[in-house]
């Protein structure tokens, strides 16, 4: 009897660890197209219809009870995404039939030059595999971005969603450049 107990309570624990390694269960395309970017833009278009008469802050008396609710809601599904993608044993970046954006110009050469070129899936996949820390890091960062727009959703607090929000795009790009190549604009032609 005793031994049965000791088995059972090792099989639970082994369970509980299996599940904190499990793969994500979404590709991070998925993330990325059906939560990340529109969650973002409704943070941001929320925002800028509250920029006060300067442009340097937010007014709260511009923002309605509905769009508090926004932010708090797109906040709190890409936290839970991030979470997700950090706490991933294993990452996939797009399934057979996700195409991603870009790669339909995959192997298309760049006018700019090779760092300008289309990548796929294959190439952002071995990316990752080779920085999963620095992957996760990137994640971890988002996270507690989203974290504290939530909180600042919670308790309607402008200056921090402003302080939080402006930086969003630079937290979004920390992970996009190592990882899935950048949004910047390639030099323009001489």
């Amino acid at each position: 009897m005793r031994a049965t107990i000791i088995l059972l309570t090792a099989g639970l624990l082994l369970s509980g660890c299996k599940k904190a390694e499990a793969p994500a269960t979404h590709t991070i395309n998925n993330s990325m197209t059906q939560v990340m970017e529109p969650s973002a833009e409704a943070i941001w278009d929320t925002m800028s219809k509250a920029y006060n008469d300067k442009g340097d802050a937010l007014d709260p008396a511009k923002l309605t009870e509905a769009d508090w609710k926004t932010i708090a809601d797109a906040s709190a599904a890409m936290k839970e995404r991030a979470e997700e993608i950090a706490n991933a044993k294993t990452h996939v970046v797009a399934a057979k039939n996700e195409t991603i954006l870009g790669s339909q110009a995959v192997g298309t050469a760049s006018p700019p030059g090779p760092e300008w070129a289309a990548v796929g899936p294959d190439h952002v996949q071995k990316l990752i595999e080779a920085k999963p820390e620095l992957f996760k890091q990137k994640a971890l960062a988002l996270v507690d971005s989203m974290a504290k727009i939530n909180r600042a959703a919670a308790s309607k607090d402008v200056a921090v969603l402003y302080s939080v929000g402006s930086e969003l795009d630079e937290v979004c790009d920390s992970c996009h450049e190592p990882f899935w190549g950048t949004d910047v604009p390639p030099p323009a032609a001489k």
